[in-house]
């Protein structure tokens, strides 16, 4: 049996030396097909690869050196490995190479994810007298990062002079309102004192006069002007009222609107619904005075405009805020159009004015025949807006 095996084997012709032999070929060809084709083409493509991310690297490099804003570049660890000419001119006298940027730019905390994340940021640091917006780059493929800075100092001085006119603006418009109250009062009391008195005794000389005339033609002409005096006195006392409220220093806000509210029903028949929520709070004159003329200007704008048949006031106190709620069920308005109208944007404007003088925010919706909701939040922990025993005293 073994000698017929070694016979077969011995033979050229037998299958098993051709399917060996084939065998052999295919590999031989796999082998010298992966080693002389496929390898050279895999080396060739890293090295284009490399020579790609090279010329990327260069031209990143030119482009810095070209660039006018200063531009630095930066390792996985934060240390500067490169800068253009005008990087150097931020830091002046200083040797940038191999410094870290978190000793130069103290906010910038970059950790090595940063690069390996592709993360980029920007921020804003003042850097000796210069302000700049810094914006910070990672390339994971470069394994490192860039930092491109732009002068932005003459844009910074702009927007703090505008701030700083935009509180002049703010103080202002507190200042006028305060001259404006302080005026309807002296205009008050001088009514009040001068107009308001002059009339009463004139209204008791007519009265006194009448009870001494014996003549009945003369008796009903001097009841006519006492009613026409009375009628007088009445509107003088609603127009006293309107500029100085003594309601709100006597009994306070709350109050003050349930009177007011009151009035317009009796006036105009249009019902008001007032609620209060929270323990009312007595606040200082001017903050009380703020609130209720934007009630008054409201309620003003709900009779003239609106065509509104309710509407409702809520006073919401809490201890961080007032809030105050006041919704009509109204035909509504565009409020950009309004606002930017000349003839009926004022009164808003003046609303807007009074609630962010205390740093406070009003807002304003309406839809058409569907009512307006105009909210107004004023902080409490701005400023005095505390009730003092004496800061009515007058």
């Amino acid at each position: 049996m073994k000698e017929e095996i070694f016979n077969a084997l011995r033979d050229p012709q037998n299958p098993i030396y051709i399917s060996l032999l084939a065998v052999l070929a295919l590999f031989g060809t796999v082998y010298f097909f992966y080693k002389y084709g496929i390898n050279p083409l895999n080396e060739r493509f890293k090295q284009e690869k490399l020579n790609l991310e090279l010329k990327s690297a260069q031209m990143m490099a030119l482009f810095a050196q070209l660039d006018p804003d200063p531009v630095i570049r930066l390792n996985r660890f934060g240390e500067i490995l490169e800068t253009n000419k005008a990087a150097q001119s931020v830091f002046p006298d200083l040797p940038l190479i191999g410094k870290r940027i978190s000793d130069l730019v103290p906010t910038l905390n970059l950790p090595e994810s940063s690069i390996i994340s592709n993360e980029t940021k920007n921020i804003t640091q003042k850097i000796g007298e210069r302000y700049f917006s810094i914006l910070y780059r990672g390339d994971s493929k470069l394994n490192l990062a860039q930092l491109y800075f732009r002068d932005i100092t003459e844009l910074k001085k702009f927007e703090e002079a505008l701030i700083d006119y935009q509180i002049k603006l703010k103080n202002l418009s507190e200042r006028l309102q305060d001259l404006i109250e302080e005026e309807r009062k002296r205009i008050s009391s001088g009514l009040h004192d001068g107009i308001g008195q002059s009339l009463s005794l004139l209204r008791i000389k007519l009265l006194r006069l009448q009870e001494e005339s014996n003549n009945p033609a003369q008796y009903d002409y001097y009841e006519d002007l006492v009613a026409n005096i009375e009628d007088i006195i009445s509107e003088l006392k609603e127009i006293t009222y309107s500029l100085k409220p003594r309601l709100l220093e006597e009994m306070g806000l709350l109050s003050a609107i349930k009177n007011l509210v009151d009035k317009v029903y009796n006036d105009t028949g249009i019902c008001g619904e007032i609620n209060a929520v929270g323990k009312e709070i007595r606040f200082e004159g001017r903050l009380e005075t703020t609130l209720y003329r934007i009630v008054q200007e409201a309620i003003n704008n709900i009779i003239k405009y609106a065509k509104a048949t309710s509407y409702s006031i809520q006073l919401v106190y809490s201890p961080k805020l007032i809030r105050l709620i006041i919704s009509d069920n109204g035909i509504g308005f565009d409020v950009n159009t309004t606002l930017k109208s000349s003839n009926h944007g004022m009164g808003l404007i003046n609303m807007k004015e009074r609630v962010e003088s205390y740093n406070g925010k009003l807002k304003i919706d309406s839809f058409t025949n569907n009512g307006t909701m105009l909210v107004a939040e004023i902080p409490l922990t701005v400023g005095k807006v505390w009730h003092t025993q004496d800061q009515y005293a007058s």
